[in-house]
């Protein structure tokens, strides 16, 4: 069990440290710009990807696609079973102490190169989370844009929020999406 969150233990754990020693200030890691527009901006972004699952189901059922041999059986795909504390962790901590840790802390203490540092979240997010596909790189690369576009690190959080409610509905209600997303990966 807590190999599945150990690098949500470690991030909680380091950012605890940091807070309580004075070494992190909420100016260096990306949290003192919380205007009104970086959180419409967030919030905008964040919906983004569950309305893209929501879109791709449907357009895979009116095209006809659904009737496809590709999607035989998704259906009968056994949802993935969250309970309140997981899809608690797994959809909204995770994803605000893992932002604030790597794109936030990390990045700005690594990366002084303005010109790497979008390019290189998405490397850094991805070898930090141990798993190197193109959804861990894309999620680095578009929070590290969001946050030298904005100023603030709100959008990339809501933006991550958004991705881990998409995955969760594409594990319970929405499986034949993860057939096209086979495809991408």
């Amino acid at each position: 069990m807590l190999y599945g969150i150990w690098n949500f233990i470690f991030f909680t754990l380091t950012l605890s440290f940091l807070c309580l020693t004075g070494r992190l200030k909420l100016s260096k890691v990306g949290l003192k710009n919380i205007h009104p527009k970086n959180v419409y901006l967030g919030v905008g972004i964040g919906i983004t990807p569950v309305l893209m699952v929501i879109a791709t189901d449907a357009i895979i059922v009116k095209t006809g696609l659904a009737e496809n041999v590709l999607f035989s059986g998704a259906e009968l795909r056994m949802p993935v079973e969250y309970s309140l504390v997981s899809l608690m962790i797994d959809g909204f901590l995770y994803p605000v102490i893992s932002q604030v840790f790597i794109t936030g802390y990390v990045l700005n203490t690594l990366i002084k190169n303005k010109d790497m540092a979008v390019a290189g979240n998405g490397i850094l997010y991805s070898f930090i989370n141990f798993s190197w596909g193109i959804g861990y790189l894309g999620m680095g690369i578009i929070s590290a844009a969001l946050l030298r576009i904005s100023g603030s690190l709100v959008p990339a959080i809501f933006f991550s929020i958004g991705c881990s409610i998409a995955k969760y509905l594409i594990l319970t209600n929405y499986p034949r999406v993860t057939t096209i997303l086979v495809f991408l990966i």
